[in-house]
C-alpha cells in the first residue's frame, strides 16, 4: 500500500497551527501556595455563617458538666473530643460562642487541606483534588457540625484519620499512623472502618490483597480501639437510652435513604427539616445509592472512584442501625469520600476530553479557569442556601425554621435576658410560663396545638428545666419554672416568658405578682388576670396592691 500523500504546504500549515496553539497547551503548574490559599479562603467565606451563632443544645449539656450541674461521665468513650477537650477550652473561652465556632471552622479548613493532599497522594491531579476538596469545604451539609461545639468530635475524627492515611507506610510510619487512628476513634468511633477504603488504592502491580497485608496493623488498630471505646460507652451507660438504641429492621433502609438523599441534594436549604423520607424516595434513594456504588466498582481506569464510594459506605455504616436518630452532622466524614469521587470524576472528564491521561504538570490555564468557575458557582449557590437556612422563620411564632437554630435561638433569648437583668447580681430565678395564656407549640414543627391537659413548654425543655440556665449564668443560684400562681418564693427574681421565648423581668416576688396581673389587664386578658389575682389574694390577703388589682380585674372580667 502506498503511503498517503500530503498536500503541498501541509508541513508549513502544521507549523503555523502549532504556533497558534493556545497557551493552555503549554506546561502550567498551579502553585501549591495558591491552591492552599484558595481552599482556605473559599471554606472560610462560605462557612462563615456559624461564627455569629449561639450554642447547640448538646453544648449546653456540656456546659452543665463543666459547671458541676451535671457530673462529667466517667468513661473512655470519646475522651478526646469530650472530657479532655472541654476541660481544657472551657476555662479559656468561657461561655462566648465565637472561639468555639472559630476553632471548629479552622479545624474544618485544615481537613480540607489534608483531604486535598490525600487525593493527590492517591492519584488525583492537582486540579481534580482542588475541585473535590473545595466542594467538601464549602458544603452546606456541614452547617450543624460547625455550629455545635460538641461536634468537634466529627472534625477531630476526620483530622486524625486523614493524618493516619497520609502518614501510613513501613517501619515507624505504621506506628505513627496507628497512633493517629487511635486519636481519631477517641474523638468519634464511627471512623473505625474508614481506613479499609485505603486497601482499594492499588498502584500498578499491586493487588487489594497485598494492600490489606501492608495495612493490616492500621486496620486492626482502628477496629480494636473503636471496639474498646464503644464497649466503654456501653458499660458506662453513655450509649444507652433512646438516642443510641440499635435496630436492624426497616430503619436501615430509611437511614440510607436519608443520608444518601442529603448527600446528593443541592436544592433544599434545610434538608434535615423533615423527620423521614416520604413516598417512593424511601426505596428509590437506597437503590440509587447501591447502583451508583456498583458502577463505581466497575470503573477500571483507576481506584479513586472505588475508594470514595467505599469511604462513604464505611463511614455511614456505624450509624445505620440507629432508628430515627439520623442527623446531618453524621455526614461530615462520609462527605470526604464524596470529595474523592468528585476528584476521580473530574480527572475522568479531563481524560475523555484529552483522549489521554492528563499529566499533572500540564493541566492548563483554561482548564483551571473552568475549574475555578465551577467551584465559584457552587460556592455562590451554597452561600444562598446557607443564608436562606439562617433566615427562614416559622409561620406561627418568631422562631427559626431550622431545627438546629430553633432550639439554639430559644436558649439564647432566655439565657441572654436573665443574664442582662441580673447584671452580675446573685439571685434565685423564678420563670413564669402561664398555662392559662400559653399555647402548646410543637418544638419540631412550630404548630400551635389545641389546649391539652399536659402542655409542652419549649423554653423549659430547651433550658433542661433550668439546668442550662444555671450553667450559663453563674449568678443564678437556682432556677424554677412555674405555670400558675405558686405560694412562697419571696425574694426570688421573677421573669415572664413571652410567646417568642424572651423573658420579661417582673422584679422580686411578691411585687412581681402584681406586675404580672397589671400586664394581663393591659393586654386585655381580664379573665386570666382575675383568676391569677384570686389565687394570689387567697395566699396573701393583706396585700393591698393585690386587693386593688383584684377589684379592677373583677370589674373588667366578662360576666
Amino acid at each position: 500500500m502506498k503511503p498517503a500523500l500530503r498536500k503541498p504546504g501541509a508541513a508549513r500549515e502544521d507549523t503555523r497551527r502549532a504556533a497558534r496553539a493556545p497557551a493552555d497547551r503549554k506546561s502550567f503548574v498551579m502553585p501549591l501556595a495558591a491552591v492552599t490559599a484558595l481552599l482556605v479562603l473559599l471554606t472560610v467565606v462560605i462557612q462563615r455563617h456559624t461564627l455569629q451563632a449561639f450554642f447547640a443544645l448538646d453544648d449546653l449539656v456540656m456546659f452543665q458538666q463543666a459547671a458541676g450541674v451535671r457530673a462529667w461521665p466517667l468513661t473512655l468513650w470519646r475522651w478526646l473530643s469530650g472530657n479532655l477537650w472541654f476541660r481544657i477550652v472551657v476555662p479559656l473561652w468561657g461561655h462566648e460562642p465565637f472561639p468555639y465556632h472559630a476553632t471548629s471552622l479552622a479545624l474544618h479548613a485544615l481537613n480540607v487541606l489534608l483531604l486535598h493532599r490525600l487525593a493527590r497522594r492517591w492519584g488525583a491531579s492537582n486540579m481534580a483534588a482542588f475541585v473535590g476538596a473545595a466542594l467538601f469545604g464549602m458544603s452546606r451539609l456541614h452547617f450543624p457540625a460547625l455550629l455545635a461545639a460538641t461536634s468537634i468530635g466529627e472534625l477531630m475524627s476526620l483530622t486524625f484519620t486523614l493524618i493516619a492515611l497520609l502518614v501510613v507506610g513501613t517501619g515507624a510510619r505504621i506506628t505513627v499512623a496507628a497512633g493517629a487512628l487511635v486519636l481519631a476513634v477517641s474523638a468519634k468511633e464511627s471512623v473505625m472502618l474508614v481506613p479499609f477504603a485505603a486497601a482499594l488504592v492499588t498502584p500498578a502491580g499491586e493487588s487489594v490483597r497485598s494492600r490489606l497485608r501492608a495495612l493490616w496493623p492500621l486496620l486492626a488498630t482502628g477496629v480494636v480501639a473503636g471496639g474498646v471505646l464503644l464497649a466503654s460507652g456501653v458499660l458506662s451507660s453513655r450509649l444507652g437510652g433512646e438516642a443510641y438504641a440499635v435496630s436492624f429492621g426497616s430503619n436501615l433502609l430509611e437511614n440510607v435513604a436519608r443520608l444518601f438523599g442529603w448527600t446528593v441534594d443541592w436544592q433544599d436549604p434545610i434538608p434535615d427539616l423533615h423527620a423521614t423520607t416520604s413516598g417512593a424516595a424511601h426505596l428509590v434513594l437506597p437503590l440509587l445509592a447501591v447502583v451508583l456504588t456498583a458502577l463505581a466498582f466497575r470503573e477500571r481506569s483507576g481506584g479513586l472512584l472505588r475508594v470514595g464510594a467505599a469511604w462513604w459506605w464505611l463511614a455511614v455504616l456505624p450509624v445505620l442501625p440507629l432508628p430515627g436518630r439520623t442527623y446531618l452532622h453524621y455526614l461530615y466524614v462520609p462527605l470526604a469520600g464524596v470529595a474523592l469521587v468528585v476528584a476521580a470524576l473530574w480527572d475522568a472528564v479531563l481524560r475523555w476530553r484529552a483522549g489521554r491521561a492528563v499529566p499533572n504538570n500540564s493541566e492548563g490555564r483554561a482548564r483551571w479557569a473552568v475549574a475555578a468557575a465551577v467551584v465559584l458557582a457552587a460556592g455562590l449557590w451554597t452561600d444562598v442556601l446557607l443564608s436562606t437556612r439562617m433566615d427562614l422563620r416559622m409561620p406561627n411564632v418568631d422562631w427559626p425554621l431550622d431545627p438546629v437554630l430553633r432550639k439554639s435561638e430559644i436558649a439564647r433569648r432566655g439565657i441572654g435576658d436573665v443574664s442582662t437583668a441580673l447584671a452580675g447580681e446573685r439571685a434565685r430565678v423564678l420563670i413564669l410560663i402561664p398555662a392559662a395564656i400559653s399555647s402548646d407549640i410543637d418544638l419540631g414543627t412550630g404548630r400551635v396545638s389545641a389546649n391539652t391537659p399536659i402542655k409542652r413548654y419549649a423554653l423549659e425543655a430547651v433550658l433542661d428545666d433550668g439546668r442550662s440556665l444555671r450553667a450559663q449564668v453563674a449568678n443564678a443560684e437556682s432556677v424554677t419554672f412555674v405555670h400558675d400562681y405558686v405560694a412562697g418564693h419571696d425574694g426570688w427574681r421573677c421573669f415572664l416568658s413571652r410567646s417568642d421565648s424572651h423573658l420579661v423581668p417582673l422584679g422580686e416576688v411578691p411585687a412581681a405578682h402584681a406586675r404580672y396581673i397589671e400586664a394581663m389587664l393591659a393586654s386585655g386578658l381580664n379573665a386570666a388576670a382575675l383568676d391569677y389575682a384570686t389565687k394570689a389574694l387567697a395566699d396573701r390577703p393583706d396585700d393591698t396592691a393585690l386587693h386593688a388589682l383584684y377589684e379592677q380585674a373583677l370589674a373588667a372580667a366578662p360576666r
